[in-house]
């Protein structure tokens, strides 16, 4: 079977209450029941624009059913636990890496991923696909539930390095810290940001989230003016990665020595290979001058 296109068909009248494995191998030839079902289990099938999990499902006349093949890594990268606990890991994820389901399926995710190694995992905060770095996922209800609260709470500490084109205009001082502050999506969002190198074309910037609203950074940089590289202006992708990386990670966890837990992650060999061709200075002591930003 070619899984290579999404596919949709309609249900016909003749199909009305028959299971969806069956549905699917009968409305596309080039699918046997056996991939039906293994496209259903994967979660690329969606029903109406709804994912199904569930193969006996029977189908309605004119329901719109469609899949495509399951998403896979480009590269092969494997996620690394940076901080493991009995309640949490902290995870430090590559680019191209979703974490978690997908049109493309769960198939290649994070989740998925912790699930197979570990056993259960809940997810309770986001990295986009393309973006790397480190990610919180709890190992307990209890513990997703924690850290649920701690960040409605504005409680934990991230810390991203950004990579923007063209760089933002110079700062008299340039210690001084940028703060985006426009609300997005009708709530309150602000950026923390401080220029840690800069070239004729780009800078890297050490930033740090006070909110966290749905693709912030990457909306906030470019409505400033200078999109993350990866990205147009009007968020129209240019490539697969974007050079955005969340290196730190701290939450008040009282169970933890010191009643807090602190992960870094440095930046990974294509982030630091692509910041070289931007003419940027990446050295071992630029996330260190990330404690010098507001907090």
């Amino acid at each position: 079977m070619n899984q290579s296109a999404a596919r949709e068909v309609t249900v016909p009248e003749s199909l009305a209450g028959e299971r969806l494995d069956r549905a699917i191998a009968a409305l596309a030839p080039e699918v046997s029941r056996g991939e039906a079902r293994r496209l259903i289990a994967a979660g690329v099938v969606f029903i109406d624009d709804k994912r199904t999990g569930i193969q006996s499902r029977p189908v309605r006349a004119g329901e719109r059913l469609s899949w495509q093949s399951p998403a896979a890594r480009a590269d092969g990268a494997e996620p690394r636990i940076v901080v493991e606990r009995p309640e949490l890991w902290i995870v430090d994820k590559p680019a191209g890496m979703p974490v978690e389901a997908t049109r493309l399926g769960k198939h290649g995710t994070l989740h998925a991923w912790l699930v197979d190694s570990f056993g259960a995992a809940f997810v309770t905060h986001r990295l986009d696909t393309a973006t790397s770095g480190l990610i919180a996922v709890a190992r307990t209800r209890e513990a997703q539930a924690q850290l649920n609260a701690r960040f409605a709470s504005h409680a934990v500490t991230r810390r991203y390095l950004a990579i923007v084109s063209p760089p933002p205009p110079p700062s008299p001082e340039p210690t001084t810290a940028l703060r985006i502050d426009v609300p997005l999506d009708g709530r309150v969002a602000v950026t923390h940001a401080t220029v840690a190198a800069r070239s004729p074309s780009a800078a890297a910037l050490l930033v740090r989230l006070e909110t966290g609203r749905t693709r912030q950074i990457r909306r906030h940089f470019a409505g400033a003016g200078f999109p993350v590289v990866g990205e147009t202006l009007s968020g129209a992708r240019t490539a697969q990665r974007l050079l955005l990386h969340a290196y730190e990670l701290a939450l008040p966890w009282p169970e933890a020595p010191g009643g807090t837990i602190e992960a870094t992650a440095p930046p990974p060999a294509d982030f630091l290979a692509a910041a070289v061709e931007l003419e940027l200075d990446l050295a071992a002591g630029v996330l260190t001058r990330a404690g010098s930003s507001p907090r």
